[in-house]
């Protein structure tokens, strides 16, 4: 060996992944290693170009930007870029530029890809990297179509200063003088450290201004008491669909009971316009279900959209729940303005996949309605006419009635809170195979209309039963077993053998639905209300029933499946194919194979940590 191929060789052998590299992998390395020198404002590669090269920096700083030319990551010496356009084969996400004058090794796409076969710890060193970046790529990249921002932002990016307070004994003057010192338009009212009101400059204009009130008067006299609320993790673009709703333009921000701020309609119109809230915005205005169903036929392109942004997986699921949300509160609306006023308060709830906040393209439905009262004959033929018009509405616009009949059409899926109440008791006591079915169903409940607080009993009153019913948690277990990820003996897929969807992975059965299940037992066992898979690890975590590694671990291996299964329908869509959860192992890149198979190995093993905890290996 020379002496500059020595040099590289020492230079590798001091930087991971390089340093894992068994010394004849080393050895032969920096001959096929490309050198080049690059200028201070050079560009390496273009964002949208291909590239087919992996960089290694000798010297120097290269930065990693944007569609947007934000700054992403600047790299330092001895670290890899360009791993993503090598891995995938794909245009770059990113824009590379010599931040100073730079020195970089090159390894050639077709020499990257032997290498990764023939080294586990470097292969998994760069599948963890694009791993972590995958679920990042909601915060990292801003895509150049409209709506990037309302897709990645959360509340608690928005919200950075601390809350403007007025206890409810302060006058109504000193409210106001306050509001012009600090220049805000409301004033969130707290009683020690609980927030107890929201009072707005239009409580000020028409409960006391146009009133002829005294100023004088207590805030808590004309404040809205125990105003809705946001938490810091809520999408920028749920919130704003939620104040388009509900005629808000302030929301205070609760992490649990602790008040952190609020956002303001101000706050959301200083992002970029999304198409998400377009097309929400889109919904609200139609005056029939004809309508309502050539707008929400918009939906696949939104959910393109939102993937060609790299957006992750979990968000593009939420972001679809919003829609599918607007679309059933329209249809309600619709249906009252036929109907007349409901005769009786209600909810009405999402279940399954929308409940969770996890709706995806294809979903069928999954709704009830919860009652405040047995109804009257009458009043129960009012509410079968609602359930009706909405289910048939919501197929209409694309999403396929419940082949199990787990739908508010259904009279068994209309009952009061007690009727509820019971139903859950019986299931959760008595868990043969059709009160599993229900019971996993409904405690996916989650209120969309009505009066919440019917959901929210019900729902509270069901979890509480769990953690006290091993008998139940034990047929959970089982459950999830049942769910086999395709994964064989020796890590090779198992695909499907026959059917239409020969040599295909059920990315839904095999990968998605396990950890629904697995994430539901350990959560509903810690005796915690979450909803969505990712919020059900992170309650489990560190608790008795799942540590915090096997929770991040789990979360991991849901998002990049998901991630995988949304690029797949998003190319079905645009060739015009039926969306479906199927995909071919072989149209994948070598780092999706990869990265699925680790995923699948991670359920895998999670399954049977809950099989010896619960003893279903002997049952």
């Amino acid at each position: 060996m020379d002496v500059e191929l020595a040099m590289v060789r020492d230079f590798l052998a001091e930087h991971e992944p390089f340093s894992m590299l068994p010394a004849d992998t080393l050895d032969g390395l920096p001959s096929r290693l490309l050198t080049r020198y690059y200028r201070r404002g050079s560009v390496l590669v273009e964002h949208g170009a291909a590239n087919a090269y992996l960089f290694i920096l000798r010297s120097g700083a290269v930065d990693i930007l944007d569609a947007q030319g934000a700054l992403v990551e600047r790299t330092e010496v001895g670290e890899s870029f360009g791993i993503s356009s090598v891995m995938t084969g794909g245009p770059s996400n990113y824009r590379l530029v010599a931040h100073a004058d730079s020195l970089c090794l090159l390894l050639p796409a077709d020499e990257f890809s032997p290498l990764m076969a023939s080294s586990p710890d470097l292969s998994r060193h760069y599948l963890d990297q694009q791993a972590g970046r995958i679920k990042t790529a909601i915060a990292s990249v801003r895509a150049q179509d409209a709506g990037s921002a309302i897709l990645r932002t959360r509340v608690r990016d928005i919200v950075r200063t601390a809350p403007i307070t007025i206890t409810g004994r302060d006058s109504v003057r000193d409210a106001a003088t306050l509001m012009t010192q600090r220049r805000v338009s409301a004033l969130l009212v707290t009683e020690g450290d609980l927030l107890v009101g929201i009072l707005t400059d239009r409580d000020l204009r028409a409960k006391v201004v146009a009133q002829g009130r005294p100023a004088t008067e207590p805030v808590s006299a004309i404040m809205s008491p125990d105003p809705l609320s946001v938490s810091p993790d809520t999408l920028a673009f749920e919130v704003l669909v939620l104040m388009s709703q509900r005629g808000f333009h302030h929301l205070p921000v609760l992490e649990g009971t602790r008040l952190l701020g609020m956002i303001t309609a101000g706050d959301l119109m200083r992002l970029e316009q999304a198409n998400p809230s377009y097309l929400v915005g889109q919904i609200e205005r139609q005056a029939s279900v004809e309508d309502l169903a050539a707008t929400a036929s918009r939906l696949p392109e939104v959910v393109s959209a939102a993937a060609g942004q790299d957006a992750t997986a979990a968000d593009v699921s939420r972001v679809v729940t919003a829609i599918v949300d607007a679309l059933t509160r329209k249809l309600i609306g619709l249906a009252e303005d036929a109907l007349g006023p409901a005769p009786a308060e209600y909810c009405w709830v999402a279940l399954g996949s929308q409940g969770r906040l996890e709706a995806g393209l294809g979903s069928d439905q999954d709704n009830a309605l919860i009652l405040g009262r047995d109804p009257a004959p009458a009043e129960a033929d009012w509410f079968a006419a609602l359930a009706a018009f909405v289910v048939d509405g919501l197929e209409r616009c694309g999403f396929p009635r419940c082949p199990g009949d787990m739908m508010a059409s259904n009279p068994a899926w209309r009952q009061s809170v007690a009727g509820w109440e019971h139903s859950f008791g019986r299931w959760i006591g008595t868990p043969d195979p059709d009160a599993m079915l229900h019971a996993q169903t409904f405690l996916d409940m989650r209120a969309v209309h009505g009066d919440r607080s019917l959901a929210e009993r019900v729902h509270a009153h069901a979890v509480a039963l769990v953690p006290g019913s091993p008998r139940f948690q034990a047929h959970l277990a089982k459950e999830a077993q049942r769910f086999e990820p395709p994964l064989g003996f020796f890590r090779d897929f198992v695909v499907e053998s026959a059917g239409e969807h020969r040599h295909a992975l059920d990315l839904k059965v095999g990968g998605i639905t396990p950890v629904v299940q697995l994430a539901r037992l350990v959560s509903l066992a810690a005796g915690s209300a979450a909803l969505s898979t990712g919020e059900r690890l992170r309650a489990a975590a560190g608790t008795g029933a799942l540590s915090q590694e096997s929770a991040a671990s789990l979360g991991d291996a849901f998002e990049f499946i998901g991630y995988v299964r949304l690029q797949h329908q998003v190319r079905q869509f645009a060739t015009g194919a039926s969306v479906d959860n199927y995909i071919d192992p072989t149209s994948l890149s070598s780092f999706e194979r990869r990265h699925l198979k680790e995923a699948f190995g991670i359920i895998r093993g999670l399954q049977k940590a809950v099989a010896y905890r619960y003893r279903t290996d002997v049952t």
